[in-house]
């Protein structure tokens, strides 16, 4: 072999390990937010009413024997007189910060067209009573903050259920969704079909009556639904199981998860939460290994948090993403029978340190220690067939809201906050506004009453919004 083709083939050979080793990080930056997380949860749904000690083990978030779940799913039942146990399941978990999502798997049997809660459809005459029934169920609660029109609408099963077409979905969430006086959900598909919601979506009065958009993973895998998301709905996967406790099972969930995260929903909800066969914790409150998989997202990426950008593989079997709140949430899942040594790189931040927590096949939410962040990197290793999460502080650019006007071209944040006479809105992570108002008025002293934290800015540029996430120096 001639020199030339010696020097390619050690220039190619040099050129792959650069690239191995690129793709082994993970970039992870808070600059760069999308959608808000609102949260986990599982469903009491058949469970009967869950004691104390089951609902702060299931939504209780003060130690690692906590699961720190935010949504409870709640079944309507078809006759108001059994709504007892969920009303009871919802006080305990609203108590304990949960949001409450009520779904119904049939109208009331004398709503329908076969006069039975299996099967059938809602009878055309009866959509005004279906929509005053499911606002009594709301009101008997007193805490619901959603509810779906109806479970699996385009599925046919030997127990509770009834079947909608597009156009009856449509139709309902068109002229009768507004009774219900609570932000309405649908179509929860189960298997995900955008084709049960596109027809509400794409008509201006239906969609106006609708907030979120649910479904279901059986049969299928999580993806972005565009229509929902230039719709500006809030997507929810608010149903899923596996039954096997074994590791690999667990570390399915959790990629899942990520999938979910990564797919632009806002939600992910288990199936049973108690009851055996699926369930993610035991009767009493113990927790299931697979509660403590789900654990890893739920008690650390909290509601109101944001996703931003983060590597989704940075080499095989490894899965990451990220969010921001009050604290940066980091989930690393190794899917490798083997221990994987897995670096991380923080942009437009500064990260100092961060404390780790792991499930695996040994361990549940184990608190490994705190990790020393040195110049934003850190390389640290995975356990084998593990779910890991890194919780820490992530200080961005501070803006100093007491340059008022920011005068100095210097600051990091000048070119973003004075572009010309363009409207800028300042919102908390968890969506609370602040301040709006023209760039090249905004008197930045007004926000002198900020405490420390992290905040979006929204600035509008003709028909273009950008969007930027910094940190607050607060009063001083």
């Amino acid at each position: 072999m001639n020199k030339k083709s010696l020097y390619a083939v050690a220039l190619l050979f040099f050129s792959w390990l650069l690239g191995a080793a690129l793709a082994q990080v993970a970039t992870i930056n808070p600059a760069s937010v999308k959608q808000t997380i609102d949260g986990f949860g599982a469903s009491t749904a058949w469970n009967g009413q869950i004691s104390d000690a089951e609902a702060d083990a299931s939504f209780g978030n003060g130690n690692n024997n906590q699961l720190g779940l935010s949504i409870l799913r709640v079944r309507i039942e078809t006759s108001s007189s059994s709504w007892t146990n969920e009303k009871s399941n919802a006080q305990k978990a609203k108590a304990r910060g949960a949001t409450i999502l009520a779904s119904p798997w049939s109208p009331p049997a004398s709503m329908k067209t076969n006069n039975n809660v299996v099967g059938g459809e809602l009878n055309t005459g009866s959509y005004a009573a279906y929509s005053a029934y499911l606002k009594s169920f709301c009101d008997n609660l007193g805490n619901v903050d959603v509810v779906s029109i109806q479970n699996e609408p385009n599925i046919k099963v030997t127990y509770e259920s009834c079947t909608w077409s597009a156009t009856q979905l449509l139709n309902f969430c068109k002229n009768n969704a507004s009774a219900i006086g609570k932000p309405v959900m649908m179509p929860e598909a189960f298997n995900f079909s955008f084709a049960l919601s596109d027809s509400t979506l794409n008509d201006a009065t239906a969609r106006s009556q609708v907030t979120y958009i649910g479904g279901h993973l059986y049969g299928t895998t999580p993806r972005i639904y565009a229509n929902a998301e230039t719709n500006k709905k809030k997507v929810w996967m608010t149903e899923h199981y596996y039954t096997s406790e074994s590791i690999d099972t667990c570390l399915t969930i959790a990629k899942e998860i990520v999938d979910c995260i990564y797919n632009d929903m806002s939600a992910y909800i288990w199936w049973y939460l108690r009851q055996p066969g699926c369930n993610i914790i035991n009767t009493g409150g113990s927790i299931k290994k697979k509660g403590y998989a789900i654990g890893q997202f739920s008690k650390f990426i909290r509601p109101g948090y944001s996703r931003i950008d983060a590597t989704y593989q940075p080499q095989t079997g490894v899965y990451v993403i990220g969010c921001i709140g009050a604290q940066m949430a980091v989930v690393a899942v190794n899917r490798n029978t083997t221990s994987q040594s897995q670096t991380f790189t923080f942009q437009n931040c500064q990260v100092t340190s961060l404390e780790k927590y792991t499930t695996s096949n040994t361990k549940n939410i184990s608190d490994d220690g705190p990790l020393t962040v040195s110049g934003n990197s850190l390389t640290v290793t995975l356990d084998a067939q593990s779910i890991t999460t890194f919780v820490g502080k992530a200080v961005t650019t501070s803006i100093d809201f007491f340059a008022a006007p920011l005068k100095s071209s210097s600051n990091p944040n000048y070119s973003f906050l004075r572009a010309g006479n363009q409207s800028l809105v300042f919102y908390s992570l968890s969506g609370q506004k602040f301040i709006e108002g023209q760039a090249g008025s905004i008197d930045f002293k007004s926000l002198s009453r900020l405490v420390p934290g992290a905040y979006v800015i929204l600035r509008k540029d003709g028909d273009k919004l950008h969007e930027k996430i910094t940190w607050c120096q607060g009063a001083r």
